[in-house]
């Protein structure tokens, strides 16, 4: 496939602080963008979530799991989860013996 030039602008500060990034990930910023475009033609779409005002969608959020708290939804964290489980096969199996 042949090459192609291409010119972009942007603030210096944030090539650079872009640039840093990228070195200790061992990629390039040609490499980056490759890699950006090739996902927007793989997914047939932009690769970034785009939000006018992220306090709105938090706010959202935290009023979706009130409600679901208020209903009797509980979230519980993984490994108690699992702990849980096991507990519950265990006394199963001791009953069922």
């Amino acid at each position: 496939m042949a090459s192609v030039n291409m010119s972009i602008r942007t603030g210096s500060e944030l090539k650079a602080q872009a640039e840093e990034i990228l070195a200790k990930l061992g990629m390039t910023m040609n490499g980056a963008i490759n890699m950006f475009l090739n996902q927007i033609v793989r997914d047939r779409a932009v690769p970034l979530s785009l939000s006018l005002d992220r306090e709105e969608d938090i706010a959202e959020t935290l009023a979706r799991r009130r409600a679901a708290r208020l209903i009797g939804a509980a979230y519980v964290a993984n490994d108690e989860l699992l702990d849980s489980l096991r507990r519950i096969l265990e006394e199963g199996e001791r009953e069922s013996a």
